[in-house]
C-alpha cells in the first residue's frame, strides 16, 4: 500500500465521513470504533457486549492491514458512564490474556449512535512478507494401511503449525492461511482419507483411522512438537492426535468444531439450535459449513468451497456417523493440559458459541474467540480476522514458553 493510504473494512459499519483506519509508512491509526453488528446496530446487552465487539471489530481492522494485537502500541478507551468502567474491563481482560499494550480510558463523554463505549488505537506496521516464491513447499504421500495420505509442508522453521481439515474440504481449503503462516514457521497440510488426493479404497475413513494417519505424517515428517488446529471433522482428529501422543501438542486450535467431547451443557447447547439454519442446497454458492450471508456477498468464493469439496471421493454419511459415536468426556478434557484456543463463528449453525463455549469449561486452559458475521467456516469466511485471531493465541503461547 502506498504511505499515507486510507483503508475501509468490506462489511463493517461505519460512517461515510470516516475509514475504517489509515496507514503511516511505519504505524497503523485505527479510528474510533463502536460496537456494531450488522450494519450501525449495537451488540444488545450494555457496555459488556458492546467492549467484546467492539474489540472484535478492531481484530477484523487490523487484520486487513496484516497486523494484530500484538503490533498494537496504544489504546484508548472513551465510556459514556465511567461507573461502568469494571463491566468494560472485563471484557476487554478476555482479548488480553498475556501482555497487554498501553492504555488509556476516558469516562463520562458522548458517544455516537447512543453507544456506552468507542475504542482506538495505533499499531507498528509491519514490513511486507517475503514473496511467495522465496517459501519453500514440498508435497509428499504417506503410505499407510494400503492407503496412500497426501501431505503438503509450506515454510520452514519456527514450530509447526498443523491443520486438519473439515468435511467440507481437503488440504487446499486452508489456501487463505498457508501463506500468512508459512511467512514464519512450517505449516503442514494434509488431506483425510477419500479426501482430495488422499485414497480410502477399504472405506475406513473416521476418526479412528484419521488420528493414525496424521501421526504417521508427523512421523514422516520427522515433527515431534507442533501446534494443531483442527477445523469441525478435523477437531476429532487433532483431538485424538494430542490424546494420544503426550507431549505433541504444544497448544490446540479448536475451529468450529466440539472435538467428540460431550457434557450436559454441551448438549443443552445444541438443543437449542434452530432447524432453520442452511440455505437452499441447490443454489450456487450455499452449503451448510457456510454463512448464509457469506454465500450471497460472495457468491464467487462459496462456488470455489462448494467445489473443493467435490473433490475426491469421501462416504460422508459413513464418515458423519463415524463422528458421532466417536466422544470424550470431562476426563479426557482434563488430560488436555496445553493451552487450547477455541474459535467459533457468532452464527454458526452446527456448532454454536453456547455450545464451543460449553466445551472451552472442560479445558484445563482453554480460551474462546468468537468471529463475527461467520457461519460455520470463519477460517474461509473471514481470513483476516481467523488468522489475527489464531496468531494472537500463537503469540501468547510463544510468549509463555510453553
Amino acid at each position: 500500500m502506498p504511505r499515507n493510504d486510507r483503508l475501509v473494512v468490506d462489511g463493517l459499519g461505519r460512517l461515510p465521513q470516516f475509514s475504517h483506519l489509515g496507514l503511516t509508512d511505519d504505524l497503523i491509526f485505527v479510528s474510533g470504533t463502536l460496537g456494531v453488528e450488522e450494519g450501525l446496530a449495537l451488540a444488545p446487552g450494555g457496555v459488556g457486549p458492546e467492549t467484546a465487539q467492539t474489540l472484535r471489530n478492531i481484530e477484523r481492522i487490523l487484520a486487513a492491514a496484516g497486523a494484530s494485537w500484538d503490533d498494537v502500541v496504544k489504546v484508548s478507551v472513551f465510556l459514556a458512564d465511567m461507573a461502568e468502567f469494571a463491566a468494560m474491563n472485563d471484557a476487554y481482560s478476555g482479548f488480553f490474556p498475556g501482555d497487554p499494550p498501553a492504555r488509556i480510558t476516558v469516562g463520562n463523554v458522548g458517544l455516537a449512535l447512543g453507544a456506552r463505549v468507542e475504542i482506538e488505537c495505533v499499531a507498528r506496521r509491519r514490513p511486507p512478507a517475503a514473496g511467495g516464491a522465496d517459501i519453500p513447499r514440498r508435497t509428499g504421500f504417506v503410505e499407510r494401511d494400503g492407503e496412500r495420505i497426501y501431505y503438503e509442508v509450506v515454510g520452514d522453521g519456527g514450530v509447526p503449525l498443523v491443520l486438519s481439515h473439515g468435511a467440507g474440504g481437503n488440504h487446499a481449503v486452508w489456501y487463505q492461511q498457508v501463506a500468512p503462516f508459512a511467512a514464519d514457521r512450517a505449516v503442514v497440510t494434509w488431506d483425510h482419507r477419500g479426501f482430495g488426493r488422499s485414497t480410502d479404497t477399504a472405506g475406513r475413513s473416521g476418526p479412528d483411522v484419521a488420528v493414525g494417519d496424521l501421526l504417521a505424517v508427523l512421523d514422516t515428517l520427522g515433527i515431534e512438537r507442533a501446534d494443531l488446529v483442527g477445523q469441525s471433522m478435523g477437531g476429532w482428529t487433532t483431538v485424538g492426535a494430542a490424546l494420544a501422543r503426550p507431549g505433541l501438542a504444544r497448544s490446540v486450535v479448536l475451529a468450529d468444531t466440539l472435538g467428540g467431547f460431550v457434557s450436559e451443557a454441551i448438549t443443552a447447547a445444541l438443543d437449542r439450535r434452530s432447524g432453520d439454519v442452511f440455505g437452499p442446497s441447490d443454489v450456487l454458492g450455499m452449503h451448510p459449513a457456510l454463512g448464509v450471508e457469506f454465500s450471497r456477498r460472495h457468491p464467487e468464493r462459496a462456488h470455489l468451497y462448494q467445489s473443493l469439496g467435490q473433490m475426491g471421493r469421501p462416504d460422508l454419511p459413513a464418515i458423519l456417523g463415524r463422528l458421532t459415536a466417536t466422544t470424550h468426556d470431562a476426563a479426557d478434557a482434563a488430560r488436555l493440559t496445553m493451552p487450547v484456543l477455541c474459535v467459533v463463528g457468532d452464527r454458526d449453525p452446527i456448532f454454536p458459541p453456547g455450545a464451543v463455549r460449553a466445551l472451552a469449561d472442560l479445558l484445563p486452559d482453554a480460551r474462546v474467540v468468537e468471529i463475527s458475521g461467520c457461519g460455520h467456516s470463519p477460517y474461509f469466511e473471514d481470513p483476516g480476522a481467523w488468522n489475527a485471531a489464531v496468531r494472537q493465541f500463537l503469540a501468547v503461547v510463544e510468549r509463555a514458553g510453553s
